[in-house]
């Protein structure tokens, strides 16, 4: 009995041992998230944009008790102030933010305008109030400042040879221009996603110009969109292409073999032609030369009655002359 109760009081002990240090885990754990806030926000260049801090004041003349920084994760002052009043040289004046940036002297709101690209960073607002005579930490927050920049509205254009037709490949470009940050293209084709071919972008520390490609055979009517995404923004395009005529079918060409058969009877009928003509031509000349030798005898009768009816009839305004030629 006693080395049950010794084993039970052991077990107890380091349950209240465990819960002991899982109390101490999750304590720390939330001042660490209590202790520094941290907030994101958005904003378009050219915008205005208002970064929290994390402490108010009751009046501005509350501020005589305090000092507030507000700087970069790289610690660059863009503001601060000690006392009520701006702390002489902590900005220096080739600074990105002079002349762009105001803070709200009881609310130590940041304000910036107009926003620029390189104002995408992270800043911290930082809070120490008058304590018996010392600054100690009254808060501080980190604000997470994503900028964005928007996107000309897609530009679609086709490749289309004039002499295109049936399945002939068409490229089609979508092109944009000025934004932040890096895009991604989408589109749909047909009420179908398609993906474009992208070109890879430029340097992430200024504004992208993207332009996208898409091969297509054009066998169809098509209805095409462009859209860019960056950030939760996004703009759009469309586009329509016409099916390509049919492309004029070609003559059938002949079988080699029927070439070299037709050409063969045709030189046959021309070797023949030639020697019929040949032959007409050998005759014919046969038959003058015979007859140039054996004249054909005539009958005398039929010589007599030409002769007696030739005569010769001269008419002139003065003189007939009717002569009648005889034997």
């Amino acid at each position: 009995m006693v080395c049950a109760a010794r084993a039970e009081l052991m077990w107890s002990g380091l349950a209240l041992k465990n819960w002991f240090w899982w109390g101490l885990f999750v304590l720390h754990f939330t001042s660490l998230v209590f202790a520094q806030e941290e907030k994101s926000l958005k904003a378009k260049v050219g915008d205005s944009v208002i970064l929290p801090c994390c402490h108010a004041l009751p009046n501005p003349e509350s501020l005589q008790k305090y000092r507030v920084y507000w700087q970069t994760k790289t610690l660059e002052v863009v503001k601060a102030y000690s006392a009520g009043e701006p702390v002489p040289g902590s900005v220096p004046v080739d600074s990105k933010y002079m002349n762009r940036t105001k803070m709200d002297l009881q609310n130590l709101t940041l304000l910036i305008f107009p926003v620029e690209l390189s104002d995408n960073d992270t800043y911290k607002c930082v809070v120490q109030e008058l304590e018996k005579g010392a600054y100690k930490r009254a808060c501080d927050m980190t604000v997470v400042l994503v900028v964005v920049a928007d996107f000309s509205k897609p530009v679609i254009s086709a490749d289309v040879p004039e002499d295109a037709c049936g399945s002939t490949e068409v490229m089609v470009n979508c092109s944009s221009h000025g934004g932040f940050p890096k895009p991604r293209v989408s589109g749909v084709l047909n009420n179908m996603s398609v993906d474009w071919e992208t070109k890879p972008p430029g340097s992430k520390n200024s504004l992208y110009n993207v332009t996208a490609t898409l091969q297509l055979n054009l066998t169809e009517d098509i209805f095409l969109t462009c859209t860019i995404e960056y950030d939760d923004f996004k703009v759009s395009s469309n586009y329509s292409l016409k099916k390509l005529k049919g492309c004029p079918s070609s003559p059938t060409s002949l079988p080699q073999g029927v070439i070299i058969a037709s050409s063969l009877v045709l030189i046959c009928i021309f070797l023949v032609a030639i020697a019929l003509l040949s032959k007409y031509f050998w005759c014919h000349g046969c038959e003058q030369l015979r007859c140039s030798h054996y004249p054909v005898p005539q009958d005398p009768a039929v010589g007599t009655e030409i002769k007696e009816s030739v005569r010769v009839v001269i008419h002139s305004p003065e003189v007939t002359l009717e002569a009648a030629f005889s034997d």
